[in-house]
């Protein structure tokens, strides 16, 4: 067991904490229980300190936070507005919604409503000319993601020039390279029915891209707009997508590519292939 002694936890606490933590945690738990009433000491004369590194959070007792190094100066100047991320999207959706750069796209879907087929041909329709990762739970094994990448009406080289990754949780982890498309499929509901952390996890993926762009599966109740998690879910995207089977939404768009055409409650009507990605018979939709 480590001895207790506030320059081990300080250099500790500067290099390993990547969020909140527990006391219990410092010097990753290798700590005997007889000392912790030392370490609450420590830790509190850390948070007093005139220059402190890190900070009780509050909300619970014996939690912390590392506090963080001032940021760089951003150089908003030299940024060109009129640049956008060349992110292509079915069903046209780029005549209507500006994208730029270290965004996110949420793509809320009901069951069977053609949210992975979505996602699916956005990764094939930029693999050509964007850095593409797909992540995956990869729902139904790899022999039927094969199936619907095959069964796409656009040919795909071999080797594909995207990546397809396994992921089912913590899809920040894997943001990681810059100027690249990330897509998504998909954020799955808390086994906890915390829905509130699927907000936390879309904004944990948005604050790791690095001149990308993220598109987001999430799920959602049948004619609903909104995803398991509610209107927080829409916090952070730029452009928020509803499908139910047969119908697509824009629920919101914060940034219309003309400003005389707000693309808010669009609706679009589709059929799809029982594989679920290829489109067809597209129209506008003008009902309710």
């Amino acid at each position: 067991m480590a001895e207790v002694n506030r320059h081990d936890i300080e250099l500790w606490i500067q290099a390993i904490p990547t969020g909140e933590f527990h006391y219990k945690a410092v010097l990753d738990g290798n700590i005997d229980p007889s000392c912790y009433p030392r370490l609450r000491r420590i830790m509190h004369d850390i948070c007093a300190a005139e220059d402190p590194i890190c900070e009780s959070v509050g909300k619970r007792d014996g939690y912390y936070r590392a506090i963080e190094d001032m940021p760089d100066a951003v150089d908003w100047q030299s940024v060109d507005p009129s640049k956008d991320f060349p992110i292509v999207l079915p069903f046209e959706l780029r005549k209507y919604v500006w994208i730029d750069n270290n965004s996110t796209i949420a793509v809320a879907g009901s069951k069977d409503s053609g949210k992975t087929g979505f996602i699916m041909r956005t990764v094939v329709m930029n693999m050509n000319h964007l850095n593409v990762e797909f992540l995956t739970n990869m729902e139904g094994g790899v022999n039927q993601l094969k199936r619907r990448f095959d069964a796409m009406d656009i040919e795909i080289p071999k080797p594909a020039p995207f990546k397809v990754r396994h992921m089912i949780d913590n899809f920040h982890d894997a943001i990681k390279t810059p100027n690249t498309l990330y897509l998504i499929d998909y954020i799955d509901v808390p086994e906890s029915g915390e829905f509130y952390m699927i907000a936390g996890a879309i904004a944990k993926i948005q604050v790791k891209l690095r001149n990308s762009v993220a598109v987001i599966g999430l799920q959602k109740r049948a004619n609903s707009d909104w995803a398991y998690g509610g209107e927080g879910t829409k916090k952070k995207p730029c452009l928020y997508l509803a499908m139910n089977p047969g119908k697509l939404k824009v629920v919101s768009a914060k940034v219309p590519v003309s400003p005389k055409l707000d693309p808010t409650n669009m609706q679009w009507t589709f059929d799809y292939d029982e594989q679920g990605t290829k489109f067809s018979n597209i129209a506008r939709w003008e009902g309710e």
